[in-house]
């Protein structure tokens, strides 16, 4: 395949029979108010009309890929990095089952040509079952960089379909997604371009993501492995804040249901305060003051979630009077509200 000519950015969208939304997907990009672009579909062996799909467009802006035996998203999303960021300034990625709006690139490229030191530029979007839905609102990523990387610790941060990467800087590093990685590869990838550059969301809604019921972090029969995967990268992440959690207890913590006697929960209790109590003073130094208050309200969550999870009474005064004394990264009125709400 021979690029012929040099544009500004080249969209990655890696499909796997998705021939139901495929085509929605693919106008959405092609109706983007910005049109320096090239769209490379790369296809995982698809069993489906795929093929057919891609060739009923004319539009020399696309090229059609297909890998000559299936070898997994991850495999896929590296093999165009590895095409594609020699060759354009910016990558953006779409998913075959997802939809942008049309000033996405527009107004994605304006921040990273504005701010030259980004990596990573993401937008907000709805998670929607029905995609002729237009919201008014929804579920927000932070914004700021700093942010970001604290947010890390607890969930992907963007929505992996609106980032563009800036390929200078992906080479520079030697940014790719890691192939072990059967899920959740893009967080992963997102707490190590954090640990040597800046990330942005920008407040824009410009997304709107397909959820279906059979994808591979939301089926039933998948989700304890997505949970195991998830462990894994968090585990990984907090030894770089110097709080090393092993993968069984970020499992625990995290996201596992299971009774447990009062001893076990005020031990384990106690070290995920410890571990909060200090990631909270490192990123006070660096979180706007209002960033400082959603940070201190998410890692009170958190432990509430932990609580109700292991089963043990919430009416039990000592254990209030034991997190109470704990946790110095909120005023323990606040906390009181925040574990009451």
């Amino acid at each position: 395949m021979k690029i012929r000519q040099t544009k500004k950015l080249a969209v990655l969208l890696p499909t796997y029979n998705a021939a139901p939304y495929l085509k929605e997907s693919i106008d959405s990009v092609l109706n983007q108010t910005f049109t320096d672009f090239d769209l490379f579909v790369y296809d995982d062996c698809s069993t489906d009309a795929t093929e057919e799909i891609i060739s009923s467009y004319k539009d020399s802006r696309i090229f059609y890929i297909k890998n000559e035996k299936n070898i997994g998203v991850t495999k896929t999303l590296n093999k165009g990095l590895d095409y594609l960021l020699p060759h354009y300034k910016y990558v953006a990625r779409m998913d075959a089952d997802d939809w942008c709006f049309s000033e996405r690139f527009e107004k994605q490229l304006y921040f990273m040509d504005e701010n030259p030191e980004v990596i990573v530029c993401g937008t907000q979007g709805y998670w929607l079952k029905d995609m002729q839905q237009n919201p008014s609102e929804g579920w927000t990523y932070p914004v700021n960089s700093s942010y970001i990387k604290y947010y890390l610790l607890f969930g992907a941060t963007f929505g992996h379909s609106s980032v563009v990467l800036r390929s200078q800087k992906m080479i520079e590093y030697n940014l790719r997604y890691d192939e072990t990685k059967l899920s959740c590869q893009d967080w992963e990838l997102w707490s190590r371009i954090s640990k040597v550059g800046i990330m942005a969301n920008l407040s824009d809604f410009l997304m709107k993501y397909r959820i279906l019921e059979n994808s591979n972090h939301r089926s039933l029969d998948k989700n304890n492995k997505h949970l195991e995967y998830r462990s894994r990268i968090i585990s990984g992440y907090w030894e770089y804040f110097g709080c090393p959690f092993s993968e069984k207890e970020i499992y625990a913590f995290y996201f596992e249901e299971k009774k447990q006697s009062k001893r076990i929960f005020m031990t384990n209790t106690a070290k995920l305060i410890t571990a909060f109590n200090a990631v909270f003073y490192q990123s006070k130094s660096e979180l706007s003051f209002q960033d400082q208050g959603y940070f201190s309200y998410m890692l009170a969550r958190r432990i509430l979630s932990y609580w109700k999870r292991s089963g043990v009474s919430r009416k039990n005064l000592f254990i209030w009077f034991f997190i109470l004394n704990r946790i110095e990264f909120m005023s323990k009125v606040r906390l009181v509200k925040s574990i009451i709400k």
